[in-house]
């Protein structure tokens, strides 16, 4: 390999290695290079993991995919003979990769090596990974602005947590009672919203004035009332994706296919589930928050727009350490290929949590938070997003 390849190598698994050192991982060493594969040794929860990057030259689809297939390839048997218990990780990187031959290789990734995680990233910021976890790596390119063109104070972005919280208020107001826990009322102000989100005045405001800005609000000032409905949907989808971090898990004790929302009924019941009131109980739209709730599919199905069979249930939670997930009767397992729960930690907890409904006992995501999470899901995520849109969100949509 010359020096200029090497120097190429060796940039890319420091940002690796980066990557998995911010998220708690151990680096332990650099993976010798054989066959002109690179990469590194991995561990995390004590399961080591080696990470085989090639490089391209160029990020075209019919050179990349290829590549994807064969370092899918060198690196399970470089995790074999490490050792039986080590799991590969294949990376192909390259100074640009647009985001649509990314995720074509993603999907192929899906597809033919599920139980490989592979990832695809460039020098231009983008991050795509797929299996063991490895989605709360995800990130795309950071456009650049001009200099010359000056610049303004920064608002909060739209789709933050607790703006995504206030939308859901927003937006729930036209839709049924049973789908999402949310305030009632009619708003005609921020400071309305502010004590009815249970949320400063400031948040509110800055979250106001940004509708504004986009266009998302209608002209009247004296009713907060979402307009471009559509379109504002469609860019909460993009901003959703991969706003998670989860683990496949499998009981430690199986007791059937019940079992799942069973805990959760008992979790409700137990007082865990809502685990405070807000601030201020005199507030006319008292509410809890839930640290648990069923998720994508599973929730779709208890909400009675089900579409999509097969598919192991999600379980959304606060956090995903050991402790945690016992006492669920769950242990994470990255190793299964059919694990019996997936279990999400979601970066925007307020809003997934607050608005989170109860159903037969059991706590379930808003259906809204079902529909952003089914239409980017990569197993018939789509047909169930448009059965959700067609018959529960009809009301909000042209």
């Amino acid at each position: 390999m010359n020096s200029s390849a090497l120097q190429f190598e060796t940039e890319f698994n420091r940002i690796l290695a980066d990557l998995f050192r911010e998220a708690g991982w151990t680096v332990r060493q650099s993976v010798p290079e054989e066959a002109d594969l690179s990469g590194l040794l991995v561990v995390r929860d004590g399961h080591p993991y080696l990470v085989g990057v090639k490089r391209l030259s160029e990020g075209r689809r019919d050179r990349l995919i290829p590549l994807l297939a064969q370092t899918i390839l060198q690196t399970k048997r470089a995790a074999t003979e490490h050792s039986p218990n080590t799991l590969p990780i294949a990376v192909v990187a390259s100074n640009r990769i647009p985001i649509s031959v990314a995720e074509a290789a993603k999907r192929f990734a899906e597809r033919h090596a599920p139980e490989v995680g592979t990832g695809v990233i460039d020098t231009q910021g983008l991050r795509l990974f797929t299996g063991h976890g490895l989605g709360r790596f995800d990130a795309r390119p950071t456009r650049r602005v001009s200099a010359a063109i000056p610049s303004r104070p920064a608002l909060p972005r739209l789709f933050s947590d607790l703006n995504q919280w206030m939308l859901k208020i927003l937006i729930y107001q036209a839709l049924p009672e049973s789908l999402a826990r949310v305030p009632r009322q009619e708003f005609r102000s921020a400071t309305q919203l502010a004590k009815a989100a249970d949320v400063s005045i400031m948040s509110a405001t800055r979250f106001v004035r940004r509708l504004h800005e986009e266009r998302f609000l209608h002209e009247r000032r004296d009713q907060l009332k979402l307009v471009r409905i559509d379109e504002l949907l469609e860019r909460w989808v993009a901003a959703n994706r991969q706003a998670f971090h989860e683990v496949p898990a499998r009981w430690i004790l199986s007791q059937g296919e019940a079992q799942l929302r069973e805990v959760l009924a008992k979790n409700l019941g137990a007082g865990s589930s809502p685990v405070g009131r807000s601030k201020s109980r005199e507030r006319a739209n008292v509410r809890f928050e839930s640290r648990c709730c069923l998720g994508l599919f599973a929730a779709a199905d208890a909400l009675g727009v089900g579409f999509v069979r097969g598919v192991p249930a999600h379980l959304y939670v606060e956090d995903l350490e050991a402790d945690a997930l016992r006492s669920f009767g769950l242990m994470a397992d990255y190793a299964t290929n059919a694990p019996d729960v997936y279990v999400r930690a979601p970066t925007n907890q307020q809003a997934v949590f607050r608005a989170a409904t109860a159903v037969a006992g059991v706590p379930v995501c808003d259906m809204l938070q079902v529909w952003l999470d089914v239409a980017t899901h990569p197993t018939r995520g789509q047909e169930q997003a448009e059965v959700i849109r067609r018959h529960a969100l009809r009301p909000l949509l042209p």
